[in-house]
């Protein structure tokens, strides 16, 4: 057994302050425990440990190792419930919004290979990771596939916009005002959300404030978009809402409640498609380029403007991770003044831990 000596208790019970804190902070930012009193585990793992030295002895270290682990255990547990949670919103999210279940199956599995990856490669997952969420901001998806028509599409007058898939502009002017739940605004339509807020100190006694989304309401009806030519009826299923801002934003009681609104006097940007529907022109979803969204206006010319910047730095940052992974993942050595690359011995290199390395040194 792992008997716990009276020279060394003193430096363990200060080290149980330090397992304390990592307790507070899964506690309170995974499982999101509102803790009362916010000190209690710096209470309560000392006394697990000092109550074991003194009545079983034999066992305090045991019990001391336990307490370590225990950090470990319970950031796993927590990190896979909130991804068991995250999956079954975002399932329900999806179903919600008739995505194919053939999708929805794709993504659990990207998943899992993902969490798999991270497991089997280590340090060296960090670098497919980079590369996917530089890949991610290229592939299409609402928003990209939404600014890649908006770069080619020349803005349509409504007066002599063509049917099919366009590009229009203009102010929106409701139909059937609705009412927004928070502020009780009357606008063309709004989507109201309410996160739960989940709050964080670090060792040098930074605090962190993360949120996370547990409810959604949209709300919007047919409405029209007016520019100085004409108007068109927008017909809202499927809209896709791009880069707006919260027009009011509040927090009580560890929760924060937003408002996002489509008002009257923005000038916003739509592409979809312009239909006939029985005598006069709509504007809807198009099936066919899987795109129909709306952007404030001023969003999308700073965007514009940004946009060749940002490419240039993806350019970059995908250079260099490209030549860091080079550097880590290739043998080389100096013999003399010369630089000597070897064939690198892939198989060895997944079999074997990639932090052996740091833990050598």
């Amino acid at each position: 057994m792992f008997e716990i000596s009276p020279e060394i208790l003193p430096f363990l019970v200060l080290f149980s302050l330090g397992i304390a804190l990592f307790h507070t902070l899964i506690l309170s930012g995974i499982f999101n425990v509102n803790l009362k009193p916010s000190w209690l585990m710096f209470i309560i793992d000392p006394v697990i440990l000092i109550l074991a030295y003194l009545f079983v002895p034999k066992e305090s270290g045991i019990i001391f190792i336990g307490l370590f682990v225990s950090v470990f255990i319970m950031a796993i547990i927590g990190f896979i419930k909130n991804g068991i949670e995250s999956t079954i919103e975002s399932f329900r999210e999806q179903r919600k919004n008739k995505t194919p279940v053939w999708k929805i199956i794709g993504g659990a599995f990207l998943a899992l290979f993902a969490y798999l990856a991270f497991f089997y490669l280590g340090i060296y997952s960090f670098f497919i990771i980079f590369f996917l969420i530089i890949l991610s901001s290229l592939l299409p998806n609402n928003k990209n596939r939404f600014y890649f028509y908006q770069r080619t599409l020349p803005t349509s007058t409504i007066k002599s916009i063509a049917m099919g898939l366009a590009e229009i502009s203009g102010r929106a002017k409701a139909i059937e005002t609705v009412i927004s739940p928070d502020t009780d605004t009357p606008c063309v339509g709004y989507i109201y959300t309410v996160d739960e807020i989940s709050t964080s100190r670090d060792d040098d006694g930074r605090t962190s404030t993360s949120y996370h989304e547990i409810s959604r309401k949209t709300e919007i009806k047919n409405f029209h978009i007016e520019d100085e030519t004409g108007k068109i009826e927008i017909i809202p299923d499927k809209l896709q809402w791009l880069n707006f801002s919260a027009t009011n934003s509040r927090e009580d009681l560890g929760r924060r409640y937003r408002e996002f609104i489509i008002d009257e006097k923005t000038d916003f940007l739509l592409i979809g498609q312009a239909f006939y529907e029985g005598s006069k022109s709509v504007f809807r979803f198009d099936e066919n380029k899987n795109v129909f969204g709306i952007a404030p206006l001023d969003i999308v010319n700073f965007s514009n403007k940004w946009r060749p910047l940002k490419l240039r730095a993806l350019t970059t940052l995908s250079f260099i991770a490209i030549f860091s992974a080079f550097i880590l993942f290739t043998p080389i050595r100096m013999v003399g003044n010369k630089i000597i690359i070897e064939q690198k011995n892939w198989k060895e290199t997944f079999q074997s831990n990639p932090f052996d390395w740091f833990i050598k040194k």
